[in-house]
């Protein structure tokens, strides 16, 4: 599928060349993202839509875009706004059987209202004047690249980027529905069969996203004809990532996480403050509102030893007390057992996300029966710490993962799950 990673080259290059300002009116009207007053309706169900312009500097694009605020459920049940990107290719689908639909589970964007991937498609991303912050939509590429194959793609932000409350950043199930409730949105949008089939894609905390929404499936949407997932560098184990990117360029994912934790379960609340000094305080409060580059620039490579009372680093905090630990214990992803086909990317060097985690991973789910299946990314090492590692499978294995995925949509049977 070398086409489709020559593509998704090409459009990166594009796109970095298009002004990161946006058309006023490809701007969301300023109630978009305003639930206080709605009724968010049943999961999956569209609250509104508005016109969303893609990169005008991008030449060809073959879709039109739609923003969406669309009902999810978050982690206590109840019933909450997600916005998102709905993409409607313009070129036919050649494939086998009724046009398909993959869901985009975007990597890390930051915690920030102003870093919703929705938010930036206009153009290649966007510096946000009321915030200082800057952020970029690294996932356009990759969804072009699926608009040129006459697949829809819906890209959601998640619970809480852009739509009121926390971003609660790798919170394992509400990443899940946020993207299995984005396919169901995407179906009415589109106003298409509902059982027309289902991809899930993503790398890094969408990697996650996408494992953990195969795995739920199941249970949370049997509805949905889901065909096959891309999961490219998920963090499945948070205990072990933690400690894996503490001192490197995205130890300020450290802080999203504890966010987000502290936000949806009061009892680790506690816990965890009572461990932080002010220094630590003051830096969750100020990722809180900021987009990844803000982050990195700011906080990128310092120790999280810097944040607490004792001087160690966050990982042995977590390690060392049950009431968070037993909340760090419920994100774990291989816990369930996908009734889908999966492609799991993991890197051997990735300097952000580590192998042997991803790799336990696909174990997990092979010892339960799934079809999961590792691709093993084995790019040199360069730079360690800077997540050059991390980031470059994203591009460099495009093309395993759009193969694998039009392989599902078009009904071929899979080939080596869990080395059979």
């Amino acid at each position: 599928m070398r086409s489709g990673w020559v593509f998704v080259v090409a459009s990166m290059a594009l796109l970095v060349a298009v002004p990161l300002t946006v058309p006023a009116q490809a701007l969301p009207n300023e109630n978009f993202y305003n639930t206080d007053t709605d009724d968010v309706g049943t999961p999956g169900s569209v609250i509104r839509t508005q016109p969303l312009p893609l990169a005008g500097a991008l030449a060809g694009i073959p879709g039109v875009g739609t923003r969406v605020l669309y009902s999810s459920t978050d982690s206590r049940g109840a019933e909450v706004a997600v916005s998102g990107s709905y993409l409607e290719p313009a070129a036919n689908w050649a494939g086998h059987g009724p046009r398909p639909t993959v869901v985009i589970g975007p990597g890390t964007q930051g915690q920030g209202d102003q870093c919703a991937p929705s938010k930036m498609f206009p153009t290649a991303g966007q510096w946000d004047p009321a915030t200082g912050s800057f952020g970029v939509n690294y996932e356009a590429a990759f969804a072009f690249a699926f608009l040129t194959q006459g697949i829809r793609v819906l890209v959601t932000d998640y619970i809480g980027l852009g739509t009121p409350g926390i971003h609660t950043y790798v919170n394992r199930s509400e990443e899940a529905h946020a993207m299995l409730d984005g396919a169901r949105a995407a179906l009415e949008i589109a106003d298409a069969n509902p059982n027309d089939p289902i991809a899930l894609w993503g790398h890094s905390q969408g990697g996650g996203a996408t494992a953990a929404a195969t795995e739920l499936a199941p249970e949370y949407a049997p509805d949905l004809n889901l065909v096959g997932s891309y999961a490219s560098a998920p963090p499945a184990d948070l205990a072990s990532v933690l400690r894996h990117i503490d001192g490197t360029g995205l130890m300020a994912a450290i802080g999203y996480t504890i966010n987000g934790v502290t936000d949806r379960y009061p009892a680790a609340r506690a816990a965890i403050e009572s461990r932080l000094n002010d220094y630590g305080r003051s830096v969750l409060a100020d990722v809180s509102g900021q987009c990844l580059i803000d982050s990195r620039t700011k906080y990128g490579k310092q120790s999280t030893a810097s944040w607490t009372v004792d001087g160690r680093p966050l990982a042995d905090v977590v390690e060392s007390v049950p009431e968070i630990l037993q909340v760090i214990e419920e994100q774990r992803i291989g816990r369930r057992t996908p009734a889908s086909p999966i492609l799991v990317n993991g890197a051997v060097n990735d300097d952000f996300i580590p192998y042997e985690q991803t790799r336990q991973l696909v174990d997990d789910w092979c010892s339960r029966g799934a079809s999961a299946t590792l691709f093993t990314d084995t790019l040199p090492a360069v730079n360690q710490g800077s997540g050059n590692n991390h980031l470059a499978p994203a591009v460099a294995d495009f093309g395993v993962g759009m193969a694998y995925v039009l392989d599902r949509f078009n009904g071929k049977p899979v080939v080596g799950a869990c080395n059979l």
